[in-house]
């Protein structure tokens, strides 16, 4: 990889990654560091990304999901990182919904929220979430479903009080 291909890389992602980061961690602090990292590991190991295997936006989005879900398991060895709970509905007192929702998806299970993040914020089709999750079509489909039915007992009460249409 030449040094004009990596800045044009690096200026053409470096947002995707950093919004991805940023939602599966909660930090935008966490998430600079995460995108740095990504890139990093680009420039020292460029023969990684394989064309055949999909898209360079596919395989950066991987290894910053990578990176995401090693840091929580560093920060939290005792969590799972996938389980089947149900979530709790969410307070909604004196909180934009803005931020009522990016709790919510913040509250996710870290694999159900990275599918939903690349499903629904990204645009991913299922199967690049899929490649870039290392997990098989129906398993992304479960954790898509899970999700979504999570977030939709979180967001009960916005649905409830008129502030979103369920």
């Amino acid at each position: 990889m030449t040094d004009a291909e990596f800045r044009e890389a690096y200026g053409r992602h470096k947002d995707v990654l950093y919004r991805f980061a940023t939602r599966m961690t909660g930090s935008g602090a966490v998430a600079e560091d995460l995108v740095h990292d990504c890139f990093v590991a680009l420039l020292n190991n460029p023969e990684a990304y394989d064309k055949q295997r999909g898209s360079l936006r596919s395989f950066l989005i991987g290894v910053t999901r990578n990176l995401a879900l090693k840091r929580l398991r560093s920060e939290r060895p005792w969590d799972e990182l996938d389980n089947d709970l149900v979530s709790e509905p969410c307070d909604t007192d004196g909180k934009e919904r803005a931020e009522i929702v990016a709790g919510s998806v913040a509250a996710l299970p870290p694999l159900q929220r990275e599918v939903l993040i690349l499903a629904e914020y990204e645009e991913l089709s299922l199967d690049e979430i899929s490649r870039i999750v290392g997990a098989e079509l129906a398993a992304v489909k479960s954790r898509l479903h899970r999700a979504r039915e999570n977030l939709r007992r979180m967001l009960a009460p916005l649905v409830e009080k008129g502030i979103i249409h369920g």
